[in-house]
C-alpha cells in the first residue's frame, strides 16, 4: 500500500468514525441563557425518568445547536440548566429554589417547582432529533 492509500483509508476511516457518531443523538437548540458563551448542563432521562446520559457542554449562542451523542429510547426527557459559574452544579437559594437559569423538554414548566416527568417527555421521530429549549428564571410563569 502505498502511502497515498494508506492516507486516504485513514481519512475514509476517520471521516465515518465522525458520521457514525453523528448517526444518532440530539441537537440541543437552547435560547434565553443569562450569557453566551455559557455551560449547559443536560440531562437526558428515559419514560420511568432514570438517567440515559448527563454531562456538560459549551452553549457557544442561542442558534448553534449543543450535539449530545445519545441512543434514544422511543420516550424521553431532557432537563436542562446554565452553569453560568461553571461549578457543575444547579446553585440553589436558601429556600432550596435555584438560582441559575433552567428548563425542560416539551415546554414543560412549573411555577416553583418541577414539572410532573410526564409533562417532560417526547416521543422519537429519527435517529438524531433537534430540539428547541428555553431557559428560564424559577419566577417565569
Amino acid at each position: 500500500m502505498t502511502k497515498a492509500h494508506f492516507f486516504g483509508a485513514l481519512l475514509s476511516l476517520l471521516f465515518g468514525v465522525q458520521s457514525f457518531a453523528q448517526s444518532q443523538g440530539l441537537q440541543l437548540v437552547v435560547k434565553g441563557a443569562s450569557q453566551y458563551p455559557t455551560t449547559l448542563a443536560y440531562d437526558i432521562l428515559d419514560a420511568d425518568g432514570n438517567r440515559i446520559v448527563a454531562g456538560f457542554a459549551p452553549l457557544n449562542d442561542a442558534n448553534t445547536p449543543v450535539w449530545v451523542p445519545v441512543d434514544l429510547p422511543q420516550t424521553f426527557g431532557v432537563v436542562i440548566y446554565e452553569d453560568a459559574n461553571g461549578n457543575e452544579e444547579l446553585d440553589m437559594g436558601i429556600f432550596g429554589q435555584p438560582t441559575e437559569l433552567y428548563g425542560f423538554s416539551n415546554g414543560a414548566w412549573k411555577f416553583l417547582g418541577r414539572p410532573e416527568h410526564e409533562e417532560l417527555l417526547l416521543q422519537k421521530k429519527s435517529a438524531v432529533m433537534r430540539l428547541e429549549l428555553q431557559l428560564k428564571s424559577v419566577m417565569d410563569y
